[in-house]
């Protein structure tokens, strides 16, 4: 009741003060003195005076009531002192210094409605703190339960309190800081099964100061309800498909606690299977590979939670294996590779592959893999790998072997000769083609070329007509130059002239035919039909353009050459 009545009290008089002071002061500025003057090293039990004055003005003939108020602090935490004065200047005396003396000071001065306030100083007192004293309440607690650690001290606050817990009961570990502006400082702490149960604690004063040694060493009393979660789970050893799985989670408590009915929670991985308010839950079903995982038993009760763990491993039987061979059993060839797959669709690992020929109790192959599938491979096959195959799977836990046999497969060796002529075969029908291709477009490109001959009769060994001179009179008014091209040599059967395949005697190459202008003469003959056709007779041509060639005596050859409208000319031959 005095704590709270000395406080209202200290109010109420700075209020009165207040109304006290007179109208008509001026305060120009504080500022706060201390002796000793070294403010940095002072020694712990010395005398300490601080003086708070300021420059007052008031009217003539009036007298000044000035209210000092003293604070620690920074930001004036804590009000040392207060009292009203007519002088100009008020003291506040600290008689014995001490370590916690240490800190910021600062003074106010208030007047009327003036009010002005000093720069803080700080001030060092040599020294430690004192340890202070910790107490817990209660110190025999159950798990769930709350209890208080309130640590004090005679330091002169503000004070930072800090309060230890020990590891084990030796190591201490900084845990939790309370700024206080009182002597005492309290922190509630929840108890749980994993509570540490040794404490302490210690303080620190404002500014540079070491925090003060650990009071002494408090242990609290923990009681637990019940026990760990105790879980059972049959069968013990090794559980495989389609046994039945019985999962128990109980819990024991002590004597006083009989009366307590904890939640029990069975769970798998992250789901919750059974729960149950009792000391003791079960839960069975039929085992299969999808209830292999971790499982938790949860004991709740209050704001208490015990939790135990345990993994379970279901073992699946393997299925029947597939032996399948690649190639396939009647395409295997001599001198080649055989795979054989032995594969099984579940079973829990490792597991144990074994290849077998025929009856033979010895396997050819055994291998132990953490897959559903192994492979035997035999290198160049040949006549004595011809038979039956077949391959065992199994998955052996705690003497309990679970073996499945495969099918039987027959393998059968072709020999190497039949695939050789098959080679051959191909390689010669592969031939046949390519000389046909060429063939054909050989034949192509040669009537081609025929036809870009000016299609020349080869009548003549094959002579080709070189430049025609002739003189063709169309007109009585005008000479004409023709291209003559595309001439054959006919003869003439009667009225009809026909295309001949005798040789000519004629050796010139006459290539590069070329045009000339000449005018008819009397050495040619010209007749017109009603076809536009002129035929030009007893031209010679035994004299080849080319001069470079070797002149050949022999007959004069003459040629009668019909033009019809189109520029063809037909070619008849005849010699004198």
């Amino acid at each position: 009741m005095l704590k709270v009545t000395f406080p209202l009290l200290t109010l109420l008089l700075i209020e009165v003060n207040k109304t006290e002071t007179q109208r008509g002061v001026s305060i120009n500025s504080v500022k706060i003195l201390h002796d000793p003057n070294d403010q940095r090293n002072i020694k712990e039990g010395s005398k300490i005076t601080l003086t708070c004055s300021g420059n007052i003005v008031t009217l003539p003939g009036q007298t000044s009531q000035v209210l000092y108020l003293f604070y620690k602090g920074q930001n004036k935490d804590i009000l040392l002192q207060n009292g009203t004065s007519d002088r100009k200047d008020s003291q506040y005396t600290i008689q014995s210094a001490r370590a916690s003396h240490s800190g910021y000071y600062c003074c106010v001065m208030e007047a009327g409605s003036e009010r002005r306030e000093s720069e803080p100083t700080f001030l060092t007192v040599q020294g430690n703190l004192q340890a202070p004293v910790l107490t817990i309440h209660p110190i025999n607690v159950t798990v769930g339960d709350s209890t208080e650690l309130r640590c004090t001290s005679e330091e002169i606050p503000p004070l930072t309190f800090i309060f230890y817990k020990y590891k084990d009961g030796q190591k201490s570990y900084r845990f939790h800081d309370i700024k206080s502006n009182n002597d005492f400082s309290m922190y509630q702490l929840k108890v749980t099964a994993a509570t540490e149960k040794t404490y302490s604690c210690a303080v620190q004063g404002n500014g540079p100061l070491i925090e003060s040694k650990h009071s002494e060493i408090v242990q609290i009393i923990v009681q637990d309800p019940f026990s760990d979660p105790v879980f059972e789970i049959e069968p013990s050893d090794t559980i495989f498909e389609g046994d039945i799985l019985t999962i128990k989670c109980k819990v024991n408590f002590l004597p006083l606690f009989h009366g307590i009915q904890p939640k029990l929670t069975i769970v798998k991985d992250t789901t919750a299977i059974h729960i149950k308010d009792n000391a003791t839950t079960v839960f069975s079903k039929r085992a299969t590979a999808n209830d292999a995982g971790e499982y938790k038993c949860m004991a709740e009760w209050k704001d208490v939670l015990k939790i135990t763990m345990r993994q379970v491993n279901v073992t699946v039987p393997v299925s029947t294996p597939t032996l399948i061979p690649t190639p396939t059993g009647d395409n295997v060839v001599e001198g080649g590779i055989l795979n054989l797959s032995c594969a099984v669709l579940k079973g829990s690992y490792p597991i144990t592959y074994k290849f077998y020929k025929a009856t033979s109790e010895t396997p050819l192959h055994q291998i132990t893999l953490n897959a559903t599938t192994a492979v035997h491979r035999i290198i160049s096959v040949n006549n004595e790998n011809n038979g039956k195959y077949s391959c065992e799977a199994s998955n052996t836990a705690n003497q309990k072997p679970r073996t499945k046999k495969s099918q039987y497969i027959i393998i059968t060796v072709k020999g190497a000769q039949w695939w050789i002529y098959a080679l051959a075969l191909v390689s010669v029908v592969s031939i046949a083609i390519v000389i046909t291709v060429l063939c054909i477009r050989y034949h192509k490109q040669r009537s081609k070329n025929n036809k870009d001959k000016n299609q020349v009769d080869e009548s003549y060994e094959t002579c080709q007509i070189g430049s025609l001179q002739h003189n063709q009179e169309a007109d009585s008014d005008r000479d004409h130059e023709v291209d003559y091209t595309n001439i054959r040599a006919l003869k003439r059967n009667g009225d009809t002239l026909t295309r001949t395949d005798s040789e000519s005697d004629c050796e010139g190459d006459y290539t590069n035919v070329t045009t000339k202008r000449k005018a008819a003469n009397t050495h040619s003959d010209s007749s017109s039909d009603e076809n536009n056709e002129v035929s030009y007779t007893q031209l010679d041509l035994a004299q080849p353009q080319n001069s470079n060639m070797p002149q050949k005596p022999g007959p004069t050859i003459y040629a009668s050459i019909l033009f019809n409208s189109y520029g063809a000319g037909v070619l008849e031959k005849s010699e004198s």
